[in-house]
């Protein structure tokens, strides 16, 4: 559901006409302030049962002598999970011919020490969540490459610290959406349309709660609209925990 869709739905839960022109104290900004904070909620109760259902796959240079790089620089957002890290060969798309290899991630206290405390193993996650145009092995099973990294704070390392150039290939879990800000964004980015409405009904109530209206009806449909939300998605992380390998868990950021 498009925002300028999602407004004209929000705009008759508020029993307003037309589009959001900033009458009766409705203003735009402060609409779209709560319909972001409304699809905030719902991407975090979502990722709180499956964080991979969001996933996304990044490319970037790690340059040279570096040692340490700004994550969420490289990213674009900061992450809540970090699903795969990989190296390739070239600076394109991963492809049969340009197939990630495998950094371990680790501790930095394992860096120090020289071992290996195993923190994700940073192989591919299998099953359904790989890229639909994988048809090639992402490297789970196949070992680790020459670099182990570590995470602190937002800083991603390698080490050894790359004499050159390296292209890092991500599979990652952001901790936020974008704020929604034009007609055209997408509720939960565009994933997930049976969410959608709830999203808005969600952001009505917090509109007419702020302007201490009645809000009783509103909450009854919207509990009402994601309770067997919820329900589904406790059935499916326990499904996926089921049908999928024995594997570490991603790591996740604490800060």
């Amino acid at each position: 559901m498009r925002v300028e869709d999602a407004i004209r739905r929000l705009n008759g839960y508020l029993q307003r006409r037309g589009s959001v022109d900033g009458s009766g104290g409705w203003t735009e900004q402060w609409l779209l302030d709560i319909l972001t904070d409304a699809n905030l909620d719902m991407y975090h109760r979502i990722v709180n049962y499956g964080p991979e259902i969001f996933h996304r796959t990044s490319r970037f240079t790690y340059t040279k002598n570096q040692a340490g790089i700004h994550l969420p620089d490289m990213l674009g957002s900061r992450p809540m999970a970090l699903w795969y890290v990989g190296t390739l060969t070239k600076d394109e798309g991963v492809g049969p011919n340009n197939a990630p290899t495998p950094v371990e991630m680790v501790r930095r206290t394992d860096i120090d020490s020289g071992g290996s405390s195993g923190v994700t193993s940073s192989t591919s996650l299998g099953g359904s969540f790989l890229a639909a145009n994988t048809s090639f092995n992402l490297g789970g099973g196949s070992g680790f490459g020459s670099y182990r990294g570590f995470l602190l704070g937002d800083e991603f390392s390698l080490r050894d610290i790359p004499e050159d150039d390296t292209y890092i290939y991500m599979r990652w879990t952001p901790s936020e959406l974008p704020a929604l800000i034009d007609k055209d964004d997408e509720i939960l980015d565009g994933q997930l349309a049976q969410f959608h409405p709830a999203v808005v009904l969600k952001a009505a109530i917090s509109a007419k709660s702020a302007k201490g209206e009645d809000i009783s009806q509103l909450d009854r449909m919207y509990q009402e609209m994601v309770g067997p939300y919820d329900s589904t998605l406790k059935m499916g992380a326990r499904s996926r925990q089921r049908q999928q390998p024995p594997q570490r868990e991603p790591m996740r950021w604490e800060y």
